[in-house]
């Protein structure tokens, strides 16, 4: 399946997606130190070569539909996690939400795979079901860390798994969605065993080396360079900070860890939502 990855960060979702069997061929990210990380990955064959758009609110989801068959996204957390202030998904940073969803109804994926914190489900979480819902997705979703898939760090994450044509239509009730995260967080745990031997994946993925990749900005684009350096193994958090050693400031590669996904649970969060879904519609 072919994946546009939206708020993309220093690339672990598109990993994951690489482990699945998935494809990258489009990603929009901000931040220019995770733009060269992506650029850097596509130079050294672990990536494919794809474009890397720089602003999500300027981005044209039309031309890829019928292109696209997921899009994923960890929209920014800052305004949900604990660390933030508290505004919830309608917080300057989180309320990015809008954007993605925006970009969801031009798309029109088969699929829709979101990662964020699991403070949402207290502040913004019916909101995303109840948009999705209204663009004709039916969505499931559960808490998953990636101390369930083996790592020696905890990293506890909500991910979500929405798809076309899904029964439920209607915004669910907050009592609903308690009894059905509180159910998906026991069934999460309990194939916690069942998912140790699908997240020890080899994480290198390398391809054919191809041309330097370039970041856009609407219209325009601009080279950044190689680099040869790959992903390292766990604990995949500290590994995706040394991908481009010297490129850049400590801090800035301790922030790309922080907002990245670890790619061995998404992959596995995405795998089995997606069952779930396909049972539930089947």
């Amino acid at each position: 399946m072919n994946e546009l990855h939206l708020f993309a960060g220093a690339g672990g979702g598109i990993l994951a997606g690489q482990l699945l069997g998935h494809r990258c061929v489009c990603a929009v990210e901000f931040e220019p130190y995770a733009q060269a990380v992506l650029v850097a990955r596509q130079n050294d064959g672990t990536f494919p070569p794809f474009p890397i758009w720089d602003e999500v609110r300027t981005f044209d989801g039309k031309p890829w539909r019928g292109l696209v068959d997921v899009v994923c996204g960890g929209f920014p957390c800052q305004d949900i996690s604990a660390a933030g202030n508290g505004a919830g998904i309608d917080g300057e940073r989180s309320g990015l939400w809008r954007e993605m969803a925006r970009i969801v109804s031009e798309v029109r994926p088969k699929y829709v795979f979101v990662e964020n914190s699991p403070l949402l489900v207290g502040r913004g979480l019916a909101v995303v079901i109840g948009d999705l819902a209204e663009l004709g997705y039916d969505a499931q979703w559960f808490r998953l860390s990636a101390s369930d898939c083996g790592a020696p760090h905890q990293r506890d994450r909500l991910w979500l798994v929405a798809n076309a044509g899904g029964r439920r239509l209607g915004k669910p009730t907050q009592g609903e969605m308690e009894q059905s995260w509180r159910a998906k967080a026991i069934s999460a745990g309990s194939a916690s065993e069942e998912l140790a031997d699908s997240c020890r994946i080899d994480e290198q993925g390398k391809q054919s080396r191809q041309p330097d990749a370039q970041v856009r900005s609407g219209s325009q684009q601009r080279s950044t360079g190689p680099c040869s350096h790959g992903f390292g193994r766990w604990p995949a958090e500290p590994g995706l900070g040394r991908v481009v050693d010297g490129m850049a400031h400590r801090s800035h590669r301790l922030k790309a860890i922080g907002n990245g996904q670890v790619s061995r649970v998404a992959a596995a969060a995405f795998a089995m939502l997606a069952a779930e879904g396909g049972r539930i519609d089947g």
